[in-house]
């Protein structure tokens, strides 16, 4: 037999784990790609970072909207502060994850989100005897455990949801589902929150990522959430940070100014790094990742990095997600640095492959023309291929059907589209 088996497609290059990995940097200082090692400042985010840095520097709270397009790094970009004000400063304290914000959500669904993550990161801090006995913590369990249900008794035994924090089974606390009212959750988090500040922190940050998934089949959905959670969002000593994608925040708060008016300064817009700064990133994280210190094969060249970074318009998660596409299908016994010319032509094999045995010949080269365009509605497609408008109707549904093209936006009648982004790569 073979010996080549591994855990780690990484090894060859002398590697510990993935260094294109797209995960945003973690928080945490024991992970892999700590955000405390692995960040790479943007050079031209002066202003980003004053207002962050002030925002996060103004007493009792608030909250903060950070946009930007898919993929450039917002989450990363936010998780640099949380870790800074918490690990460096010691000023406030924050949950390891974000709140990963739901489609459908209504006030109840959110304040039961901010009392698992914060809760979850207080019991963090206590050992398995304190946090058997901590009637607070305890109850927090059981209002966002899964068991919860219509007058019954509920085990503190078990994990708050979403945080990973496991609590022992000698308790039996009664919850409601008729008592947990609006009111009675911001009173939890309140007191959650003086906890904090008795800890000797100034406060609390939040982070809640993915907005834009509010209003994925309703944009007004996003408007109507925060004229519910209006109030409750400004608790006194929390630091909301909102994340979605460009335009969000013109589109759906602005128009609702009791909204628009409890926002600190205008939206953060986060941009691509620089094609320096990409290379950057991925140098550092060859360095953190080594094996050996100092010794790895880079599997790719720089000028691979230069064409990624203009076919995808800088945007690091698609970029990094190439790469390791690449690398997956290298053949094993490839150890050295691909080059640029024969890893362009992979990678366009790779992408014609995913639809070659899709589509017809018609199909394909209607494609090719919306991939040309690259962000492009019915009528600019019906345009360039000289079909009628219902006729490429269509073809728009099947490659919404196929997930090769996703809607982006809707302004008026228009509707937008764009390609997946690894068939860029056929352009």
């Amino acid at each position: 037999m073979n010996n080549i088996q591994t855990q780690n497609l990484w090894e060859r290059f002398g590697f510990r784990d993935n260094p294109f990995d797209t995960r945003a940097l973690s928080v945490s200082p024991e992970a892999a790609l700590p955000v405390s090692a692995a960040y790479v400042r943007r050079q031209s985010s002066t202003i980003e970072h004053r207002l962050m840095t002030n925002f996060l520097r103004n007493p009792r709270g608030g909250c903060i909207f950070i946009e930007g397009e898919v993929g450039v790094g917002k989450t990363t970009f936010v998780n640099h502060y949380r870790y800074s004000f918490q690990e460096e400063s010691k000023l406030l304290i924050t949950p390891p994850s974000e709140i990963s914000v739901q489609p459908n959500w209504n006030t109840r669904d959110f304040l039961l989100s901010v009392l698992g993550s914060l809760g979850g990161r207080l019991a963090s801090d206590l050992s398995k005897r304190r946090l058997d006995n901590d009637d607070l913590l305890n109850k927090i369990a059981a209002m966002t455990s899964v068991l919860l249900k219509k007058k019954t008794d509920i085990s503190a035994g078990g994990t708050i949801v979403g945080t990973g924090v496991s609590f022992g089974k000698g308790t039996s606390v009664m919850i409601q589902v008729g008592e947990l009212t609006i009111e009675v959750l911001t009173a939890y988090i309140r007191k959650l929150v003086g906890r904090v500040k008795k800890g000797g922190y100034k406060g609390v940050i939040l982070h809640l990522d993915n907005l834009e998934l509010i209003g994925r089949n309703d944009i007004g959905a996003i408007s109507r959430f925060f004229d519910e959670i209006r109030d409750t969002i400004q608790i006194p000593d929390i630091y909301f940070i909102f994340v979605g994608n460009t335009g969000l925040f013109q589109e759906t708060i602005v128009p609702v100014e009791r909204v628009r008016s409890i926002f600190f300064s205008q939206p953060i817009t986060v941009t691509p790094l620089l094609l320096p700064e990409v290379i950057r990133v991925i140098e550092k994280r060859y360095e953190l990742l080594s094996m050996r210190k100092g010794n790895w094969i880079a599997p790719i060249e720089n000028e691979l990095v230069e064409y990624l970074y203009d076919t995808f318009s800088g945007k690091i998660r698609f970029i990094m997600d190439m790469i390791t596409s690449l690398v997956a299908s290298l053949p094993e016994g490839i150890t050295g640095t691909i080059s640029t010319k024969e890893a362009r032509n992979y990678l366009k094999s790779l992408a014609e492959q995913k639809v070659k045995h899709l589509l017809t010949d018609m199909e394909h080269d209607i494609l090719v023309q919306a991939i040309r365009q690259r962000r492009f509605t019915n009528s600019s497609l019906a345009k360039a291929t000289n079909k009628s408008k219902q006729n490429i109707n269509k073809y728009v549904a099947r490659f919404r059907r196929l997930n090769l093209i996703s809607q982006i936006e809707k302004i008026g009648r228009n509707v937008y589209y764009e390609v997946a982004q690894e068939l860029l790569l056929l352009e």
